[in-house]
């Protein structure tokens, strides 16, 4: 069976419930959230991103942002790929702060690689987050994963040019895949 051609996807924020966690009872509660496309294409493993996502009594709705804050990412994409996401317990003002100033470290790091190597790839600027974070884990301070989930896309699932669709990404705990906590919903848009 042929392979759809490469087709441009924007991935957008919609919503994310976290009903089966004691941390729903919050008033507010912020969290790092962080999206990964697994394989959108060949020699390309993933791309990722994070955000911070505001918790309102275990709801968290995109929806009312703006488009800038909701985008997750622009990609090119053929045939199958994948979603896998997390979401860390609760973090403080200055854990999201320290986690802010390194991911903008880390990607000032890689524009500045990108430019000495005259442009031949830029796929090290969407790691800056994923970089902080693992700086963050090298000093023991990184937030702990309270949620997680994948979910595989095939090609029929991918909304044609013009068109969007809703992925539900289904949220379980780390390696207790058994009961659903929650899930975030994605608007894929073709």
């Amino acid at each position: 069976m042929p392979s759809k051609p490469k087709q441009l996807l924007e991935i957008l924020l919609v919503k994310c419930e976290m009903t089966g966690l004691p941390e729903k009872g919050l008033l507010v509660s912020r969290n790092l959230g962080s999206v990964d496309l697994i394989w959108p294409r060949t020699g390309i493993a993933k791309k990722s991103a994070a955000r911070q996502f505001v918790f309102h009594k275990g709801e968290a709705d995109f929806a009312s942002e703006p488009w800038a804050k909701r985008v997750l990412m622009r990609e090119d994409v053929e045939g199958h790929t994948a979603f896998a996401v997390s979401i860390t317990e609760p973090v403080s003002v200055q854990k999201f702060r320290k986690f802010v100033h390194l991911a903008a470290k880390y990607a000032i790091k890689q524009g500045a690689d990108f430019v000495e190597k005259a442009m031949l790839g830029y796929a090290d600027l969407a790691s800056a987050p994923i970089d902080a974070m693992a700086a963050m884990v090298g000093e023991g301070s990184a937030p702990k994963i309270i949620a997680q989930g994948l979910l595989d896309v095939t090609e029929e699932q991918l909304p044609e040019p013009g068109q969007s669709v809703l992925v539900t990404i289904p949220l379980y705990r780390p390696k207790l895949i058994k009961k659903q906590i929650g899930q975030l919903v994605l608007e894929v848009r073709g």
